[in-house]
């Protein structure tokens, strides 16, 4: 949960507004305090958040393709279909084989899977999976195949690429892969299916020799795939490196680069403070338990990623260049759980984030608030244990002529069998004056 009080050069005045923000500012303190267990520590707060802002002010200004609450952002239009669907999770549906690997990256996520180990050992009926999806009619348009390393089981990667184009022909599919495992009979194969894309994964960690060979294998899957894309976290101290491989790959002409923020996997602690790596402050926008297990950002991956998305403005690159945030990764949760949920009057779906907003007063401008609502005929509920009273955001226009502090509160709906539940996991100060409904 976060307790952020946004643009403002002073504290609120409102007492009980303040108790209420100390609840969730205690929250997120004693998260940073159990993060910290996990053996790396929080860089700086503010130098870095003021750096990112002026690369984002910078990126709009020289024509950055901005999306997802600019929690996406985009060199040029060459992106992949599959990063919007990812942006909600409708109709998208990755799977894998199994987790298996014949890499061994010091930052891989995949030991925070469910049931890691069994799945290093067993397969996953993959093709099960899929006729049972088809059979129960849920509408695909996005399939995805991933690991491990899928082509460590190659003949059951192309049958389920095979049974894709059989049961949904229509639906967009791709393969990750490290690359190693490729040949060109395979490519043919794939090819075969109807293969949409293919995401190779490059180590700058890599002998030059062994990224060279990679690149071969890109170039050769060019022949093949529609779509050749390279998917890779940035990691901090690589920015020339980085460059060199935008060029490499504009010059291969492949449709385009995914850069992630480079994550901590709450392991290998070690590897990461031998690197000198610390973790973004503050780690999350929102404070709340995200399915995505990639782990924690680290500090100056985000800075790399904007970096690398100016060069390939500034250099005219025709390679799409993608920056795809940690934050990316965690709207489609958030619009997987609230879409289709029906809240009282007071609550607003947000079309930019897909949290439920609501406007809260506090203590003694409850009253004030209160007496313009009944006078409009507008809903409201009061809580009397945290002495606030709550409206539809919406109608915050009604008070703009009044002192008022008011925070805007975002929530998720969590479903406990039959039960639902709103949590409320933001908050965020407003004045009636300042405030603009189509922002939120």
């Amino acid at each position: 949960m976060n307790a952020l009080i946004k643009n403002i050069d002073h504290k609120p005045k409102n007492h009980n507004l303040l108790q209420y923000a100390a609840i969730y500012k205690n929250i997120e303190e004693n998260t940073k305090k159990q993060i910290q267990e996990y053996g790396l520590p929080l860089g700086k707060d503010y130098d870095e958040a003021k750096k990112s802002t002026d690369q984002l002010d910078k990126l709009i200004k020289q024509g950055a393709i901005f999306s997802n609450n600019n929690k996406s952002i985009r060199s040029n239009k060459r992106v992949s279909s599959a990063c919007d669907a990812c942006q909600t999770g409708t109709g998208s549906y990755t799977s894998f084989v199994s987790l298996k690997c014949h890499r061994d990256c010091y930052f891989c996520f995949n030991k925070n899977q469910d049931h890691y180990s069994f799945h290093v050992r067993n397969h996953n009926n993959v093709n099960g999976e899929l006729t049972k999806l088809v059979q129960q009619g849920v509408k695909l348009t996005h399939l995805a195949l991933t690991g491990g390393e899928p082509l460590l089981h190659a003949e059951e990667t192309i049958s389920f690429f095979q049974l894709a184009n059989v049961l949904v022909p229509q639906t967009h599919t791709r393969l990750y892969t490290a690359g190693d495992l490729l040949t060109e009979e395979l490519l043919q194969r794939l090819k075969e299916t109807g293969l949409n894309e293919i995401r190779f994964s490059i180590k700058l960690e890599d002998s030059s020799q062994k990224r060279n060979h990679i690149l071969g294998k890109i170039a050769l899957a060019k022949q093949y795939i529609e779509d050749v894309l390279v998917e890779m976290p940035v990691i901090p101290g690589t920015g020339a490196e980085m460059k060199t491989l935008l060029l490499e790959l504009e010059k291969l002409q492949i449709f385009g680069i995914n850069l992630l923020e480079f994550c901590f996997p709450l392991e290998n602690a070690q590897a990461f403070r031998e690197r000198g790596f610390a973790l973004k402050n503050p780690p999350f926008d929102v404070y709340y338990n995200f399915w995505y297990a990639g782990g924690l950002a680290v500090e100056g991956s985000q800075e790399l990623c904007l970096e690398l998305v100016e060069f390939a403005l500034e250099n005219q690159l025709q390679l799409g260049v993608h920056y795809c945030s940690l934050e990316n990764k965690f709207t489609g949760q958030i619009y997987q759980q609230n879409q289709d949920q029906i809240l009282n009057e007071t609550y607003y779906f947000s079309a930019k984030d897909y949290y439920f907003k609501t406007a809260k007063a506090f203590g003694s401008d409850i009253y004030k608030v209160q007496k313009v609502m009944e006078k409009h005929c507008i809903p409201f509920t009061l809580n009397h244990e945290h002495h606030y009273l709550q409206f539809p955001i919406k109608h915050i226009c009604l008070l703009k002529n009044k002192n008022i502090e008011l925070v805007i509160s975002s929530n998720v709906v969590e479903l406990d069998g039959n039960e639902q539940l709103i949590r409320e996991v933001k908050l965020d100060w407003v004045t009636a004056k300042e405030f603009q409904l189509d922002l939120i």
